[in-house]
């Protein structure tokens, strides 16, 4: 295919030059219905771009298949079979996987470190969640992937698994070993869905580990938006080979996009393909080189260690996204969260993530030199502030347990217990009892308690150690961060 077009972006272009007059929706009509602030604010061509898909981009049979074919050319530019567009998020993306794969009662194995989206998206579907165990690094206390030799052990207990979802990279930057991981589970039959949110661009550069859509694979899903340029919320999620039925894909699919898509995030993801396919090899060597840079400097300030491929080697770590840089403050005698907390703050500089010991700062195709060098004069400026005393950094004299001490004991199925008569109990008083939501750490909200899980002593002591170092817990029904949803007695 000529992946010099982006019919997406022609077709709106279309638009912009022969304004469609429209009786239907959006009902700002190109802009011209809209606050004076708002349009002051994001600007007049920002609605006239948000039309809709039929009426609009294409003509109400579509018969110009304008997503049609940016979705041929975004399969082939990340190397499968099928692909589809979503804005909303890699969230909705794994949903649709999830759903398109397994139903009600039916096993998913579901790596441990993954994002909450998959927990959530296995619980709403009802199927029966089982937690996949990851490697973990007990010297850094940070997660890499799925032993593939663990995974065989898994399947051999749960013949009768629908689906496994790993993550890879990992919210460290770390891959995992995905050909061996999904010979493992082709020899049973059994569909590989990789969670690579962050890893988008892991085709078009070859300094950049290989993407998961090339190494066996069955559904890849990754966010355009979190570094290719597409607009938040941008998705893409690719299919390969022949456990997956496409038909029933494109059926989840279609139950759960809006009938109402944003035409701007849509073609900024077909825009950022071709983007890619054009110059991603440049682009992301000049990312790279960006992001050596910023270890070199970050290594070079005094309680900062950075985390390189020194962390590599054995299964579940087998490559390294350079651009996802991660550094320790522990030298510093703070703690990750406070540290996130202090930058904001003060600097006005934003990471990714933060846990206990770490941050995490990723490079993408926008970061510039004058973005390098204020991330890190603000970590040279947080290590004066660690030294002076600055009462808001800090290290808690409790010591918080170890992502890897954090067993999974399910009680009761996860959907079960989601939907399950409750009740909202402190903390320090749910041990022995059966959780009855998602708990985790954001970000990334890699849930250390799911729905059914029993809770333990562990678990608790895991939880408000990580409030006292700065944590943020999300809080959604706004029972209180010290207190939980339970299964009631």
């Amino acid at each position: 295919m000529d992946q010099d077009q982006a019919p997406v972006l022609d077709a709106l272009d279309i638009v912009q030059r022969h304004p469609i007059t429209g009786f239907g929706g959006p009902g700002h009509n190109m802009g011209q219905g809209v606050d004076d602030d708002i349009r002051a604010l994001l600007g007049q061509r920002a609605f006239e771009a948000d039309v809709l898909t039929p009426k609009g981009l294409d003509d109400r049979s579509e018969s110009a298949q304008v997503m049609q074919r940016a979705w041929a050319l975004a399969a082939e530019a990340w190397g499968g079979d099928l692909c589809r567009f979503g804005i909303g998020g890699s969230t909705q993306a794994l949903q649709i996987a999830i759903s398109a794969l397994a139903g009600p009662g039916e096993p998913v194995l579901i790596a441990r470190n993954a994002h909450r989206a998959e927990f959530n998206a296995a619980v709403l579907a009802g199927v029966d969640l089982r937690v996949l165990p990851v490697v973990v690094d007990r010297d850094l206390d940070i997660e890499h992937g799925v032993d593939p030799a663990v995974l065989a052990a898994q399947l051999e207990a749960c013949p009768t698994a629908k689906a496994v979802v790993v993550v890879s990279p990992s919210f460290y930057g770390v891959t995992s070993d995905i050909p061996a991981l999904a010979t493992v589970c082709h020899a049973r039959g059994v569909p590989l869905v990789v969670d690579s949110a962050w890893g988008a661009a892991h085709a078009f550069c070859s300094g950049l580990p290989e993407a998961a859509t090339r190494q066996g694979a069955d559904i890849v899903v990754s966010s355009v938006h979190k570094t290719m340029g597409a607009l938040a919320q941008g998705s893409v999620s690719v299919v390969s080979g022949e456990l997956v039925d496409p038909g029933r894909f494109i059926l989840a699919y279609e139950s759960f996009r809006t009938t109402s898509p944003s035409v701007p995030i849509l073609a900024s993801i077909d825009a950022a393909r071709r983007h890619h396919v054009r110059d991603g090899e440049r682009l992301w060597g000049e990312v790279l080189a960006q992001a050596r840079q910023a270890r070199r400097q970050l290594a070079d300030i005094d309680g900062v260690a950075v985390r390189g491929r020194e962390i590599l080697g054995g299964a579940g770590a087998v490559d390294l996204d350079e651009t996802k840089v991660v550094f320790s403050v522990k030298g510093l005698g703070i703690t990750g969260f406070q540290a996130d907390e202090w930058l904001q703050a003060e600097r006005r500089v934003s990471v990714v993530l933060a846990d206990m010991d770490h941050l995490l700062a990723v490079f993408g195709i926008g970061t510039q030199q004058a973005d390098t060098d204020r991330l890190v004069d603000a970590v040279a400026a947080l290590a004066a502030a660690a030294r002076a005393g600055d009462e808001r950094l800090g290290r808690p004299d409790q010591p918080v347990p170890s992502v890897a001490d954090l067993d999974v004991e399910m009680a009761m199925p996860a959907a079960v217990a989601f939907r399950a008569p409750y009740e909202i109990v402190p903390l320090r008083e749910s041990i022995g009892r059966i959780a009855a939501e998602i708990v985790g750490p954001s970000p990334p909200e890699v849930p250390r308690l799911v729905p059914g899980q029993r809770i333990g002593a562990v678990h608790v002591s895991y939880l408000l150690g990580c409030l006292a170092a700065g944590a943020y817990l999300p809080d959604p029904t706004n029972h209180g961060k010290d207190r939980i949803r339970v299964v009631r007695a």
